[in-house]
């Protein structure tokens, strides 16, 4: 499984940006990755480690801003196509085999 979480977070402040990039900071040190800037996601293997992650999110989030979380399947995940203007043609992301490789 994968969970995603997708944020927008203020960062009108000084104060407002640096609880940004501590939030950023926590979830690049607890094995998220980006898929784009505001949306990072992370394997899980089961459900007792998804309520240990929601756990340790719902202690990260900023008081501002908005955090979303969505879990989905492997092979939901892995079924992403990325698309950009420069090309065209639509390239899987991120599958398991690929994620093996590295």
């Amino acid at each position: 499984m994968r969970l995603l979480v997708f944020f927008d977070l203020h960062v009108d402040t000084s104060n407002d940006r640096k609880n940004y990039r501590k939030f950023r900071k926590f979830l690049i040190e607890n094995g998220y990755m980006m898929v784009q800037y505001s949306i990072y996601a992370k394997i899980i293997l089961n459900h007792s480690v998804l309520a240990y992650q929601k756990k340790k999110l719902m202690d990260q989030i900023p008081r501002k801003g908005t955090v979303d979380l969505l879990l989905i399947t492997e092979k939901q995940y892995s079924g992403m196509e990325r698309v950009t203007s420069m090309n065209k043609e639509a390239a899987q992301i991120a599958s398991v085999e690929r994620i093996i490789e590295l």
